[in-house]
């Protein structure tokens, strides 16, 4: 065979053992999906620790929020003046949602014109045994228990007797008739009003915060708490 064909044969068994490249389009389209892929590992590596950070501290403020008298939601809760006791729906978002101690709401029942709460750790809570007992000292306790009975008369129609259970602490915690709880706070004037800042006056600083009104509330049912973890 002449050397030019034995040349031209050897080049062509070379071309069909030798794969062929990619088309250049498709090359370009692999590296951006790589790209595109290598963005998205890095940006959960860097974001994902804030995203999980900002969810810890947004569990954190509510249990904050939750653990004393606030005055941050007080317009909101104004706002829902005039519930109708049977409207449990919105009493369990009163309790759970608006008033301090919601997260650790372990249940209510509606009997007649009376409304019974109870308050203890839960699964749905997500604390511990520890952060509960941190959470009903024997100040913050007084503090909620006040501050939610005479909220509840203000807020809810129809109510007559309040009975707020504790888990810890003696049973029953605290049962007040809406008779008796208007001897201690002003419940007619605390009716009338439409702002934070007299709300926070009448009933938090003149009532809540006030040593004598408070020695009044507990002088009916004072709190026991046992010694140790309640």
């Amino acid at each position: 065979m002449p050397q030019k064909k034995r040349a031209f044969a050897l080049r062509i068994r070379r071309a069909k053992t030798i794969p062929s490249r990619p088309p250049r389009r498709l090359r370009q389209e692999i590296v951006l999906l790589f790209c595109i892929l290598l963005i998205f590992i890095f940006g959960a590596i860097l974001v994902g620790p804030t995203i999980l950070t900002n969810q810890q501290k947004e569990i954190e403020n509510l249990y904050i929020y939750q653990r004393m008298v606030n005055t941050s939601n007080i317009s909101e809760l104004l706002d829902q003046k005039g519930i109708n006791l049977g409207e449990s729906a919105k009493i369990k978002a009163l309790l759970k949602d608006s008033l301090p101690a919601g997260l650790f709401l372990s249940s209510f029942d509606i009997t007649l014109n009376k409304l019974t709460i109870t308050y203890d750790l839960t699964e749905q809570s997500g604390r511990t045994q520890q952060s509960y007992d941190e959470f009903w000292t024997a100040d913050n306790t007084e503090q909620i228990i006040m501050y939610n009975t005479a909220a509840l008369f203000v807020l809810v129609r129809n109510l007559e007797i309040v009975e707020i259970n504790v888990a810890g602490y003696t049973y029953p915690t605290c049962i007040f008739t809406a008779e008796q709880a208007a001897e201690i706070f002003n419940l007619e004037t605390l009716s009338q009003i439409n702002t934070a800042v007299d709300w926070q006056q009448e009933l938090i600083i003149n009532g809540v915060y006030d040593e004598d009104t408070r020695a009044a509330f507990f002088e009916v049912y004072p709190l026991t708490r046992p010694a140790g973890p309640i």
